[in-house]
């Protein structure tokens, strides 16, 4: 019997512990599944969430990251007459749906009833390699890097999801992301695309200069300036049509309803509390919007890939660590020293089969 072979993997062994880099047993693909030498993993805040014990269907121990991009090693035996060959450069789907539900055969796959995702609920990618059902990879060219291929299918697609799909925005929609960060930056460039007025906000000066640079129309300091005063008089007191909110706090939305229109909406991506403090009226009288965001579609997969392939989008890294430096790079996310997205990179040999 040959020897198994290991790889090194980081493994979250406890909640609010660091996570553990250590060789473990190389997966083996089932039949409908692949192996994939990971060549990079993004790294979100998510990835916090879950070490601080927030994500209540992760269980220990097991290994995190839920944004891969990497080449194809060895395939199940399902496998070889599929679009999926060994040697391919591909992306990673987060959730691996049942196809089956009302919501699933209604194109909302991203809602699924049954939903398992790589990196939660089964173990994903700050590894050397992974193993995923075939039917979550998507090819992508050769001459996109690795890491920036590997934030396309959270970082891009989902808010190619929640510009395109839940706020509606097309050419002349006026729109504010608040927090204009790891998923902002991304944001900006997709909203610039669909023809929109951008405006961006944040504390950090950097971050903004990112933001004009990728195409914001506006920015706004908020150390610097009330938020809503300067939206008003920008706006000639119009206000905003649509306000994506990347801070999530307890009184974010509260805020965040002053800065949109009669009619308008906010579009909510993250959840830093469990629950929201809003006023009723402001948001029943004038028929105000607060729309959920989860994830992304395959079909927003699909097209984000081609926006990448395109030129049209370029995933914007502002960090990159070594698997070792892992607990250094959970550090920096929770202290907010990223401007864009960080990511794992991996030093393998020649990739091979």
């Amino acid at each position: 019997m040959s020897e198994q072979k290991t790889m090194r993997a980081a493994r979250l062994k406890a909640f609010h512990q660091p996570l553990v880099v250590e060789e473990v047993p190389m997966p083996v693909p089932g039949p409908d599944e692949a192996l994939v030498k990971v060549m990079s993993s993004g790294l979100c805040l998510t990835d916090v969430h879950i070490q601080e014990g927030i994500i209540k269907s992760v269980h220990v121990p097991y290994t995190p990251g839920h944004e891969m991009a990497g080449v194809v090693v060895q395939l199940g035996r399902n496998v070889q007459h599929k679009e999926i060959r060994i040697g391919q450069h591909v992306v990673c789907g987060i959730d691996i749906t049942c196809g089956e539900c009302p919501l699933c055969r209604a194109g909302r796959e991203n809602l699924c009833l049954h939903r398992i995702r790589i990196g939660f609920e089964r173990n994903g990618s700050h590894a050397e390699y992974a193993v995923v059902p075939y039917t979550n990879l998507f090819p992508i060219d050769e001459k996109i890097p690795f890491e920036q291929a590997a934030i396309i299918p959270d970082a891009v697609a989902c808010m190619l999801h929640a510009i395109k799909d839940q706020g509606q925005v097309g050419k002349g929609t006026r729109v504010l992301f608040y927090g204009t960060g790891a998923l902002g930056l991304q944001g900006v460039q997709i909203a610039k695309w669909l023809g929109a007025e951008v405006y961006a906000s944040a504390r950090t000066q950097a971050k903004l200069d990112k933001a004009a640079e990728l195409g914001a129309d506006v920015v706004i300091n908020t150390r610097e300036k009330d938020l809503i005063e300067a939206l008003n008089e920008l706006t000639c007191g119009e206000m905003c049509d649509v306000v994506f909110d990347l801070v999530g706090q307890e009184d974010t939305l509260d805020m965040l309803l002053q800065c949109i229109r009669p009619g308008g909406k906010i579009i909510a991506l993250a959840y830093a509390v469990e629950k929201f403090f809003i006023n009723s009226q402001e948001t029943v009288i004038k028929e105000k919007e607060i729309i959920g965001v989860r994830g992304s579609t395959t079909e927003n997969l699909r097209e984000s890939i081609r926006l990448v392939e395109e030129g049209k989008v370029i995933p914007y890294i502002s960090r990159r660590y070594q698997l070792d430096e892992i607990n250094q790079a959970l550090d920096d996310l929770k202290a907010s020293k990223s401007i864009g997205r960080s990511v794992i990179t991996f030093t393998h040999d020649p990739v091979t089969g």
